[in-house]
């Protein structure tokens, strides 16, 4: 039996520390903040509930993997709801699109954008159905200690079949030529904190759990699912200490001894960093114990920050479903303000989420909850300034887009963008996803799940492979456990 400190109580780390204490382990999460769920923390102000981060419930093979380990089904424990339509979709001439979680009217509506679109998206889907097979086969529930782990022929045949060199974009493009259609597949890559045409191909496996399973909502929304994963924990006996930041990974020769916060210290035999990668290397850690220095994190593609409000409006608002979409014409302006000449895109698209409309408990009767994200820029300048001038910039685009002017009854609104995701979550350039999906930052090319200089230090979440994503950092967690086990550390 260990003595296991976990750093940061995100999904990686509820996770983690649930699979370990089920081991028999002993298992203390610290956490900075004063809830569990990290990003997936939860804001509630004058009646209304607001997810601060995720909102997307997707991919549910994942979480029912996870879930099946504590003999728990994940659509029972999570009360989960089908979305239908799966989300709208608002471009700028006054067009709007449904993708529904029924694929036939899916194949209508291309059918509709081009010749032949039905045909051309059930070839892509199949392409991409594909791609999610191989890379649940060979490469997303797995470790990568080195360059050497894809090197073998099976590795190297599987790894060739996904295209790996093929942009995102260019995938999609070689079905598809109408713009409209195009971006109802891309999209996705905001998901991957990156650009389309600089995310692998192989992600478009993405489109493939979007269009043939659909988009899901659990009970008390993506705080919820942290909520039960954390619930497990506890029943597990995990100790959680809350408002308690760590400032210091005690390090003795080439071990992890002690964890010190503000308030106490730690005594550990394996210490677990669910705490941005940068801040636990470059912050926690004497700069003779860092795996990844300064240099290599200067070097780093970072994914989107993003310019997030939090809504509450005193009526109903027509036209929205539960996730919504607003696109610009050249949306590519857009990605080129974030990754090529960064600053606050001029022509925003937009993402809003109104959970109102299908969760009772998150808004006043009659009222309305609107969470708005744009994806920007990560190290901008981040003023009071700057970013009540942005919400106008984009309320007024909402507002024209869907004839709803709600200026007027907003009676909540609560900003959160680059300087709020640096303070509340230590994030690196105030970026909301970590590293960017680029080929050079896939599996391999990811930060590592161990420390090469402190033997007991390891680290989970969004920086380690598979990546950026609500499930995917659940999985990181799973793999790392099982890597534990399989060498014997937990022994």
């Amino acid at each position: 039996m260990k003595d296991i400190i976990v750093i940061g109580a995100g999904y990686g780390g509820l996770a983690a520390s649930a699979l370990l204490a089920k081991q028999g382990h002993n298992v203390t999460v610290i956490e900075k903040n004063e809830q569990p769920g990290g990003r997936a923390s939860l804001l509630v102000k004058d009646g209304f509930r607001f997810d601060m981060g995720p909102s997307w419930y997707m991919w549910p093979q994942a979480f029912q993997r996870f879930f099946s380990e504590f003999g728990e089904d994940a659509s029972e424990l999570l009360e989960l709801k089908k979305l239908d339509p799966s989300y709208r979709v608002f471009f700028d001439d006054g067009d709007v699109i449904d993708i529904s979680n029924n694929i036939e009217k899916n194949y209508d509506t291309f059918d509709r954008l081009e010749v032949n679109g039905a045909e051309k998206l059930k070839k892509y889907l199949d392409v991409c159905k594909k791609q999610y097979d191989v890379s649940m086969k060979r490469l997303v529930y797995r470790t990568y200690n080195s360059i050497f782990s894809v090197f073998s022929p099976s590795m190297i045949i599987d790894g060739l079949r996904l295209k790996p060199f093929t942009n995102y974009h260019n995938r999609v493009k070689a079905y598809f030529k109408n713009p409209k259609a195009q971006k109802l597949l891309e999209w996705v890559t905001v998901f991957l904190g990156g650009d389309p045409r600089n995310v692998p191909g192989m992600y478009c496996m993405m489109s493939y759990l979007d269009h043939h399973h659909g988009i899901y909502y659990p009970k008390g929304g993506m705080n919820g699912l942290a909520n039960e994963i954390y619930n497990i924990g506890k029943k597990y006996g995990v100790e959680f200490k809350f408002n308690e930041a760590v400032t210091k990974i005690d390090v003795k020769g080439k071990v992890a001894t002690r964890i010190i916060t503000k308030n106490s210290e730690y005594n550990a035999d394996l210490v677990i960093n669910n705490a941005d990668y940068h801040h636990g290397e470059t912050q926690l850690l004497e700069e003779k114990h860092q795996t990844y220095k300064s240099d290599y994190w200067k070097k780093k593609t970072m994914a989107v920050s993003m310019h997030l409000a939090y809504i509450g409006v005193k009526r109903k608002i027509k036209g929205l479903t539960h996730h919504n979409y607003f696109f610009n014409e050249n949306w590519n302006e857009h990605f080129d303000q974030v990754f090529k000449t960064p600053k606050w895109p001029d022509k925003p698209n937009l993402y809003v989420c109104c959970p109102s409309k299908i969760d009772s408990d998150v808004a006043p009767k009659g009222m309305e909850n609107l969470f708005f994200l744009v994806p920007v820029a990560s190290d901008l300048e981040d003023s009071d300034e700057i970013r009540e001038q942005y919400f106008d910039k984009v309320l007024e685009k909402f507002e024209n887009e869907t004839g709803e002017k709600i200026k007027d009854d907003i009676i909540v609104k609560s900003l959160f963008t680059h300087r709020d995701f640096k303070e509340r979550y230590n994030a690196y350039k105030g970026t909301g996803l970590g590293m960017a999906h680029t080929l050079w930052q896939t599996a391999v090319f990811r930060p590592k799940h161990k420390s090469s200089k402190v033997n007991n230090l390891y680290y989970t979440g969004q920086y380690n492979h598979p990546g950026v994503g609500v499930p995917t950092t659940v999985i990181s967690s799973q793999i790392l456990v099982d890597e534990l086990n399989k060498k014997g550390v937990l022994s």
